[in-house]
């Protein structure tokens, strides 16, 4: 079921986390400026930002199995119709539409690991379901641009497209219901009624705040990092595309590290390992703007790795704290609340440090706001809880 969870994460997510890589080639086409790009790269987040609330609601109430087979069939749809785009604007609405497609992984995968796994492994379980979004930016940033030099950039998103469609397949023949689920409490309401109850627990919505802030850090570094590389340091796209991947495969390893660290160090307690993640983060940012032009090409990479873990590792660690503290039975209504909440940032943010980018003339005003905004979300840690030991 992990295995299932984990392959439809990465098939969907495959254009989502690997459209930078065809930066380049996309802002040819059409004369498009950072900040116009940025709008591109966000429209995946906006898909994500309309629906995800709805999404993790149905997956409350219909079962999280329709959903984990409906949602990469559709982004596969969306991701085709993206690859037939004749101008800037149908290819941000079909994004938007795969995005709409894709909220719904996130809640019917979440909740699958919490009813098929018990505390004292799920933070370890959710990480390893997670690691499919940067498993796909590892597989995608350096493939996408060798299918786009074969095939063109539209011939890349088909490509994507098949392989969503494949994993849809795959989940409809696989993933099965869990054995038994937990009965919602008396008290508790479930679905959109639960939402007026969440929005009162003072944790649970600080947890959500810290989404978005944690989120700039991933949506920054994801669309920019490779224009960065090839702008700032010359590097050729193949290369500066590869430190993507570089970056990727750190948040691969620290969706692994951090729900490993929670379950084994700290006993299953989120909030300790979510606490490192910030200065991590802002620290790495605090470099990349820092960066001489002829600097090595090994601490790049070094940067690469260990802000990657950080700002694209914290999800699966995340998701599981929110998950924790709302409850099997309204899993999914939080999870699509504060993927609401989180994918507001990822809207926000990649056309922002674009438009800091161009004013500026220079990455590194919008590098060091980045590393403010992560230190500034240390101030959220003192109103949040771990959830109740079962």
């Amino acid at each position: 079921m992990l295995g299932v969870a984990l392959a439809v994460q990465l098939g969907s997510s495959a254009v989502h986390q690997g459209l930078p890589a065809l930066a380049p080639l996309i802002q040819a086409e059409w004369s498009l400026s950072r900040a116009e790009f940025g709008v591109l790269a966000g429209a995946y987040n906006v898909g994500m930002l309309l629906t995800s609330l709805a999404a993790g609601q149905l997956v409350d109430r219909v079962g999280e199995r329709p959903l984990i087979v409906a949602g990469p069939l559709g982004v596969a749809g969306a991701t085709l119709l993206a690859a037939l785009s004749p101008a800037p604007q149908p290819l941000w609405l079909s994004l938007v539409l795969a995005g709409c497609f894709l909220s719904t992984c996130g809640p019917s995968g979440g909740k699958a690991v919490l009813l098929w796994f018990p505390r004292h492994i799920r933070g370890l379980a959710m990480g390893l379901r997670q690691t499919g979004v940067p498993l796909a930016g590892v597989i995608a940033a350096p493939t996408l641009p060798l299918l786009a030099a074969a095939l063109g950039w539209r011939g890349a998103l088909g490509t994507m497209a098949v392989l969503s469609a494949t994993v849809a397949a795959v989940a409809w023949l696989l993933y099965r219901d869990p054995p038994s689920r937990e009965a919602a409490p008396a008290h508790h309401r479930t679905g959109l009624r639960a939402v007026p109850e969440m929005t009162r627990d003072r944790s649970l919505m600080a947890t959500t705040a810290l989404g978005p802030i944690l989120v700039a850090g991933q949506w920054t570094l994801l669309p920019y990092l490779g224009l960065y590389l090839y702008e700032r340091l010359g590097w050729p796209l193949e290369v500066a595309a590869g430190y993507l991947a570089l970056a990727q495969a750190g948040g691969f390893v620290g969706r692994i590290g951090w729900g490993a660290v929670s379950d084994l160090l700290w006993h299953g307690r989120r909030k300790p390992a979510l606490a490192l993640v910030c200065p991590v983060g802002a620290g790495c940012a605090v470099a990349l703007a820092t960066l001489p032009v002829d600097a090595p090409a090994v601490l790049v990479g070094l940067v690469a790795v260990v802000m990657g873990a950080a700002v694209i590792g914290w999800n699966g660690l995340f998701g599981a704290y929110v998950a924790e503290q709302a409850g099997a039975h309204r899993a999914g209504t939080a999870l699509g609340l504060a993927t609401t909440v989180v994918f507001l940032g990822a809207v926000v943010c990649p056309p922002l440090f674009g438009w800091i980018v161009d004013r500026a003339g220079s990455y590194q005003p919008a590098w060091l706001l980045l590393a403010g905004l992560l230190v500034a979300g240390l101030g959220l840690f003192p109103f949040m809880r771990e959830a109740p030991r079962s």
